[in-house]
């Protein structure tokens, strides 16, 4: 179902930000096309981790890459059972840079509950938190790094 771009999933995140993506734009991949599962897990997320971190540093929160249907993941080369295909995922950063980031990542950790927080690098010096929170199961709370696209170490903090 195609829900309209500008629906608010809270007061601060919008529909078109977990589906808008330049690849699928560039590939002609149709990212738009939700379940209400789907959109309730991008609701969740929004409600649970991107709201209060939004609410906490009162500056945007920018989504890089959120929902990504079959298609578009495996476009991006994303993990196979990625839970960005669930809407349960966001890639996020923040315009003011990596001590930003960071800062946020540290209060997330002591802060919110969620299932993943992975503090990504890749060798052109991008930085990136992923993020996820489930509303299936317990959160796992689970820390970890991510230099190269492909190893992902745990972390304690």
């Amino acid at each position: 179902m195609k829900y309209p771009a500008e629906m608010k999933l809270s007061p601060h995140f919008k529909v078109k930000e977990f589906t808008r993506s330049e690849t699928a734009a560039k590939r002609g991949i149709d990212n738009e096309d939700v379940t209400p599962v789907q959109l309730a897990n991008m609701q969740a997320l929004c409600e649970n981790v991107l709201e209060p971190l939004r609410q906490q540093f009162g500056e945007p929160v920018y989504i890089s890459s959120g929902y990504r249907c079959p298609a578009l993941n495996k476009a991006v080369k994303g993990a196979l059972k990625s839970q960005h295909m669930k809407g349960e995922a966001a890639d996020i950063y923040s315009k003011q840079g990596a001590k930003r980031l960071r800062e946020w990542y540290l209060w997330m950790v002591d802060n919110l509950v969620f299932d993943q927080l992975i503090w990504e690098t890749r060798p052109s010096g991008s930085k990136w938190i992923h993020v996820c929170y489930v509303t299936y199961r317990k959160n796992r709370h689970q820390k970890l790094q991510c230099k190269d696209g492909k190893t992902y170490q745990a972390l304690d903090n």
